[in-house]
């Protein structure tokens, strides 16, 4: 099978560890054991049993998922490991080779190389800076023909950090049904506004609508790898399914620490530590961004990225590999998401690199200066 090079996970896996200071994250600074687990329940860790458990996911941690979204229940949840895997398993249960989809841009870009892998025809829709990022009905609209099976976005955006309005949701969700095809909304950064709105979702608005999430991102939890979709049972069959033939299942440590970040008052705790961090880390690009004229960013509402157009006469992916190698400060290209002339910086990670790594952008910026 041919498949395009993955950029952006591939340059992260070869280079995040290798740098000294990583900007390319997107989420939440990571949490602890400690955030989870208090001392006088260490022992219920040690001594849980590391069978197989349950592979779909214990109810328990079904149910605290559901819990997290309107009018859903544990039949409702499919368990993954990453979001990541719950965006395959959708793509593979929803779409087979011949059939279309619409992926509206920019965009994590997984979906769009393992589609076109599978055989799906893919258009691109993008997403425009002069319309706030938000999705325009009628370019959707004329994208969908005979075979499109699904239409799938990232709200929060990556690599914005925009936030879908809520008329435009509804608006899309509406479409969407008509059209009798299915709405995807990868929600892996729900959860994470910055300003402390209620999280909103995609769920609920329509009979085809599905949404994806995870802990990785506004949680703070990468390392459990622990991700899910919310959809209709018959959907979640099918996906369980294709599960068989993936990862089969997750851990049961994982769904275990998993469960306890979703269910409150840890959940909210973790959610609240997140927002503070983001909020920290955003004010902090935007002091740093007024001293640089000819560099911008639409405002994240939320996430962890400041998704920043920049004015140097070079290409993305060139600025990238130049700043990582003469200044050990790694960010993610906007070309790796179909945007040039633009760097994603993210702003959640410990304050310390962040203040270092921008006066270091900020040297490599007037080294290249006209």
């Amino acid at each position: 099978m041919k498949i395009d090079t993955f950029l952006l996970e591939r340059s992260q896996t070869l280079y995040e560890n290798e740098v000294e200071i990583n900007l390319t994250e997107s989420g939440v600074h990571h949490a602890t054991m400690a955030d989870l687990v208090p001392p006088d329940e260490m022992d219920a860790i040690r001594d849980l049993p590391l069978g197989y458990g349950y592979t779909d996911g214990t109810p328990a941690l079904r149910q605290a998922v559901a819990d997290w979204y309107p009018a859903s229940s544990a039949e409702n949840v499919l368990i993954a490991n990453g979001t990541s895997e719950a965006n395959m398993l959708a793509l593979m249960s929803l779409a087979d080779p011949g059939d279309h989809m619409v992926m509206l841009t920019p965009n994590f870009m997984q979906l769009d190389g393992l589609a076109r892998a599978l055989g799906v025809e893919v258009t691109r829709v993008p997403l425009r800076p002069e319309n706030g990022w938000q999705p325009d009905m009628d370019d959707v609209r004329a994208a969908i023909g005979p075979a499109t099976k699904l239409v799938t976005l990232c709200d929060p955006n990556n690599p914005t950090g925009v936030l879908m309005r809520g008329e435009t949701r509804r608006a899309l969700a509406a479409l969407t049904e008509k059209a009798g095809v299915w709405l995807l909304v990868d929600e892996i950064y729900r959860g994470s506004e910055i300003d402390g709105r209620p999280p909103a979702t995609a769920w609920g608005l329509g009979g085809k609508v599905i949404a994806t999430g995870g802990l990785a991102k506004s949680f703070g939890l990468p390392g459990l790898r622990m991700g899910w979709c919310i959809a209709p049972p018959d959907l979640v069959k099918r996906m369980h399914e294709r599960q068989d033939y993936t990862t089969i299942g997750t851990g049961p440590l994982a769904q275990e620490l998993s469960r306890r970040a979703l269910t409150n008052p840890v959940r909210d705790r973790l959610l609240a530590r997140g927002r503070q961090i983001l909020s920290a880390g955003r004010g902090r690009v935007e002091d740093w961004l007024r001293g640089r004229n000819g560099w911008s960013l639409v405002q994240p509402e939320a996430s962890g990225m400041a998704f920043v157009a920049y004015d140097l006469d070079m290409d993305s992916e060139r600025f990238v590999h130049e700043l990582r190698d003469r200044t050990g400060v790694f960010v993610c290209a906007g070309d790796w998401f179909g945007i040039p002339r633009h760097i994603r910086i993210g702003f959640g990670v410990d304050r310390s690199d962040l203040d270092m790594g921008l006066e270091r952008i900020d040297a490599f910026a007037k080294s290249h200066a006209g």
